[in-house]
Order: structure tokens, then C-alpha cells, then sequence
């Protein structure tokens, strides 16, 4: 078999590599291995490391979940931390298989592996107690592999259908323009395998989730995608206030007779020295209980509108969503409380926005700063009353998060690209007065990095 080497400037080849997070289509960057018949085998990666330096206050979690305690204190320790671990990305290996068209048909397959380069999800140890597979103190075990992608897409003139596993359609716009994807924006915390970019402070994580999707073919710049998901359940454990703890196994929302549903329509055009798109999304779920005597359910929906626009070296990238019970970084962590008997649920309020302007000049080296922010609202005071119980990963208090960071991006050449970045988070909490147990109070973290992507 022949081998043919297809090089791109490296921002196309980056962005190839981006794929693994939920653009399928084949990279621009990869080695090509021809085969017989019209079959075609290609592959396509990166591998990146950073250093990265970050202070961070005592309680701060760079997700901003767990449950601070009362009193205006934080859990814990003020802490420095210095690591060398995978960015925001981790590394891919993706595999592609291109078929021959055949009655105008014409399947594309991708799996996309994704190491990291720090050991396991923890900080190395000198000793490890216990079975090496099962203390998650030590570091000894290795890196972590995720498999980000199985997926198939198979072309006509009718469109796109697609199924398989990859990165679902809602918030998926917001992270692939997002600077911060070659980089870092917030540490690692203890137990992060990569880290967590701007996730909860401007879009909530879509993750990589199993689907089936229909994509419309482009009409005059516009395309419409749909999407049919595995649903996600929010199981509720832990104690909280005082009431009694769910384990997950009492039934509370953790029936989902429907799957749930994500849809994107974006338009896009270009012009003299510049590009313009502009997107909306959603999301709908719904779940139910199935403990005895439960009554009630919840449904969790949400929207969002953005837009990228760049000309001579310039680019404008804004983005906005709003939600009932998607959660405050993570979605489906946090954004839904039940009580214990399973006949009283509520889903907190949650928005978010982002902005970020950036410049690139000699074609090879982009300078960006953004800021972003996302709140989650306080659970109503009949519902506090009545005894809710989260999944552990919120309070019931107002929370806003937000982050800005500035950074410096460059091409060395095809195959090499530098970075560096300066990150500042808040978690700001506010007291709920229906619930004497929460209080005002703040945290901060700053994140310094620098970086390199190898990618091909």
C-alpha cells in the first residue's frame, strides 16, 4: 500500500485534531493509506504537555461543585500547585475509514482514542498501599485511555445520518470556538486527568455521549442537525441538611422511558478577508422516579445562541444559554434536587455566557483574551422546606462562576504549535435565606501555563 503525507498549516491541522471532540467529518491532517476498491484508512492526532502553575484559595474547585461548609469558611487549604500533565485536550489517536461511494452513498468510521500524559487521574506516589488497580491514592497504574469516539456517518444527497458515540450537539459550538481547547484554563485539581478549559464559567460540558443524528445537507449557508441521545439520569445520594441519604438504589430519578433530544441550526458565510456563523441550540430530558410512592419527576431543557465572526486577523466569538435543571458546569450534576419520598422535585435555573476576542498576525501567532461567567439559582423556599436532597454536587445557594483568561498561541510550523496562558477563576456563593446553613462567601484560583501540541 501506498502512503500519502498531506500537510496543512497547523491551525487546520489542530483543529483535525478536534474532531476527537465531536466534528467527525475526515481530518485535514493525517497519513493517508491507500486501499483497494475505493477504500481509503487514514490517521490523525496530536500529543500535548503542559506545565502548569496555580494558587488556588482554600475550598476552590475549578468546577464549582462540592458543598462548601458554613460559618463563611471553606473545607480545606489554601494551595500552590505545580504539574506537568495533558491540556484541556488530552491526546488522540483517531482511526479512519473511508468507504466507496456506492448508489451515492458514502460512510465515513472514526474511533478516537485519548490518553493523557500524567499518570492515572492522580499525582504521582512514591509508595502505593493496597492493589495497584484499586487504591485511587497512587499514580502507579498508568495514564488514562477514553475512547471519545465510535461513530459512523454515512453521506448522501439527502444529508448526513449519523450514529455512534462522539460529543453531543447542545454547548458543543461554544467549546470547539473556545481558545482555551489548546490550552488549559483551569488546572488539573487532584483527580483530573485533563484539565477543565472554561467548562462551568461561559457553556456546561456536553460530553461524549451515544446517538443517533440527522445533519440536513447546507441551504444557502444554513444546516440543521438533530439528534436522538442515550439519556442521563440524576442520581441523588449523600446526605444533605440533615436528611436522610439516597444511594441511587431508591428509585429517585432514575427512569427514562423517552431518550433525550439536541438540536443545532447554524449559518455560515464567508467574505472579503472574513467568515461569519452564527448557531442556536437545545436540549430536552425528561426524568421520572420509580421508588414507591413517588409522584413526582423532572425535565430538564435548555437553549443557546452564539456567533463567530473574524476579518483581516481579527475574530469576535459570544456566546449565551439558558436552562431548567442542566446543571452549573457538568450536565445533569447538581441542577435537579428531589426529597426523599420522591414527591416533590425542582430543577434550579441556570445561564451562562462567554465572550472572546482574539488577533492573529503574520498568520502564526494568535493573541486572545475572554471572559465568561455561569449562575445557578437557589432551590424555591417551598422546595427548601420540603427537605430536597441534590446528588451531592451543589448547595442550595445562588452560585456564579466566571473565569477570564489571556493567551498567546503560536505556529511554529506545520506540525508544532506553543502556548501560554494566564487564567483567573471566582466561585462566589451567596446566602439563601431559607437555609440558615449557607452563607456569602468566595474563592478564587489563578492559572499560569505554558504548552506544546505536536499534531498530525
Amino acid at each position: 500500500m501506498a502512503k500519502q503525507f498531506n500537510k496543512t498549516r497547523l491551525a487546520s491541522a489542530v483543529a483535525a485534531a478536534a474532531l476527537g471532540l465531536g466534528m467527525t467529518s475526515a481530518a485535514n491532517a493525517v497519513v493517508v493509506v491507500g486501499g483497494d476498491n475505493g477504500w481509503e484508512v487514514s490517521f490523525d492526532g496530536n500529543i500535548n504537555a503542559f506545565y502548569v502553575m496555580a494558587d488556588n484559595d482554600a475550598g476552590f474547585n475549578n468546577l464549582g461543585l462540592g458543598a462548601p461548609i458554613a460559618n463563611n469558611t471553606f473545607a480545606g487549604n489554601s494551595e500552590d500547585i505545580s504539574r506537568v500533565t495533558s491540556g484541556f485536550l488530552p491526546a488522540f489517536f483517531s482511526f479512519n475509514v473511508k468507504s466507496p461511494t456506492v448508489n451515492g452513498l458514502t460512510a465515513t468510521g472514526r474511533f478516537s482514542f485519548a490518553p493523557t500524559i500524567n499518570n492515572s487521574t492522580t499525582k504521582n506516589q512514591l509508595y502505593a498501599s493496597g492493589n495497584l488497580n484499586g487504591d485511587s491514592l497512587n499514580g502507579i497504574q498508568g495514564a488514562s485511555i477514553d475512547t471519545r469516539e465510535v461513530v459512523v456517518n454515512v453521506d448522501g444527497s439527502f444529508g448526513t445520518v449519523s450514529f455512534g458515540r462522539t460529543l453531543s450537539i447542545f454547548g458543543r459550538q461554544a467549546i470547539l470556538n473556545d481558545m482555551t481547547l489548546f490550552g488549559v484554563g483551569m488546572q488539573n485539581m487532584d483527580g483530573g486527568a485533563v484539565t477543565a478549559g472554561r467548562i462551568g464559567r461561559g457553556y456546561t460540558y456536553p460530553n461524549f455521549n451515544a446517538r443517533f443524528s440527522y445533519k440536513t445537507p447546507v441551504f444557502s449557508g444554513f444546516q440543521a442537525e438533530a439528534g436522538l441521545y442515550d439519556p442521563s439520569v440524576e442520581e441523588l445520594h449523600g446526605a444533605s441538611r440533615g436528611v436522610a441519604a439516597l444511594d441511587g438504589t431508591t428509585g429517585i430519578l432514575d427512569q427514562t422511558d423517552t431518550p433525550r433530544f439536541e438540536g443545532e441550526l447554524t449559518y455560515s458565510t464567508t467574505f472579503s478577508n472574513g467568515a461569519f456563523k452564527a448557531w442556536v441550540d437545545g436540549l430536552w430530558q425528561d426524568m421520572e422516579n420509580t421508588a414507591a410512592g413517588a409522584t413526582d419527576d423532572a425535565t430538564v431543557s435548555a437553549w443557546g445562541a452564539g456567533a463567530t465572526a473574524s476579518y483581516m486577523g481579527f475574530a469576535l466569538t459570544g456566546y449565551y444559554y439558558d436552562g431548567e435543571g442542566l446543571g452549573r458546569s457538568l450536565q445533569f450534576a447538581g441542577g435537579v434536587a428531589c426529597n426523599v419520598a420522591g414527591t416533590l422535585c425542582e430543577e434550579a435555573e441556570n445561564d451562562g455566557y462567554y465572550v472572546q476576542g482574539t488577533y492573529t498576525f503574520n498568520g502564526k501567532t494568535k493573541l486572545g483574551a475572554s471572559y465568561g461567567k455561569s449562575t445557578q439559582d437557589a432551590f424555591s423556599a417551598s422546595a427548601t422546606a420540603a427537605g430536597l436532597v441534590t446528588n451531592g454536587a451543589a448547595t442550595n445557594q445562588d452560585v456564579e462562576l466566571d473565569m477570564w483568561t489571556v493567551g498567546v498561541y503560536h505556529d511554529v510550523n506545520s506540525w508544532l504549535k506553543l502556548i501560554a496562558e494566564y487564567s483567573k477563576s471566582e466561585n462566589d456563593y451567596s446566602a439563601n435565606v431559607n437555609d440558615p446553613l449557607t452563607f456569602s462567601g468566595s474563592t478564587e484560583s489563578d492559572t499560569f501555563s505554558l504548552g506544546t501540541f505536536f499534531v498530525w
